[in-house]
């Protein structure tokens, strides 16, 4: 989910439960957090937290999986030490990633893949075929709303 900054969280977190389909296996929701695209305001760490909380209640209450945070290396570098405690999805494309706290890493944006036109992403998963079966399992450990 692109989170936007011009729109309150719990309205997104509404279209996003309304959108995605439940009853299949899923990877948790995904929280995408950049400034490219968004909305010239830029929020506080206070204020994304806010709205972020507001996404995440529902959402994770929704789905019974803990969401995984998007973060390119400049939402990471204006947030990561105040955001809200998710695993990482980080988009560094000129080096490894500092952080060990990840469990994707987008480490190229004009990849290719036979039978897809054009540039696609490139992402490694940190850990094996079990941390992927643990991704698509559900997570008990969240509360409700």
């Amino acid at each position: 989910h692109f989170f936007t900054f011009c729109r309150p969280g719990a309205d997104q977190a509404k279209n996003f439960i309304a959108v995605v389909p439940r009853g299949e296996p899923l990877l948790p929701p995904v929280v995408d957090i950049e400034f490219g695209g968004n909305c010239p305001q830029r929020p506080s760490p206070e204020q994304l937290n806010t709205e972020l909380a507001a996404f995440l209640g529902p959402v994770e209450a929704a789905f019974g999986k803990q969401a995984i945070f998007y973060l390119t290396d400049e939402a990471a570098d204006a947030y990561s030490a105040t955001i809200i405690a998710r695993r990482r999805w980080l988009r560094s494309l000129a080096i490894r990633p500092r952080e060990n706290d990840w469990i994707y890493w987008q480490y190229h944006n004009m990849g290719r893949v036979d039978g897809i036109e054009g540039d696609v992403d490139l992402n490694v998963l940190k850990g094996s075929r079990e941390t992927m079966a643990e991704l698509f399992a559900p997570t008990p450990s969240i509360a409700g709303p």
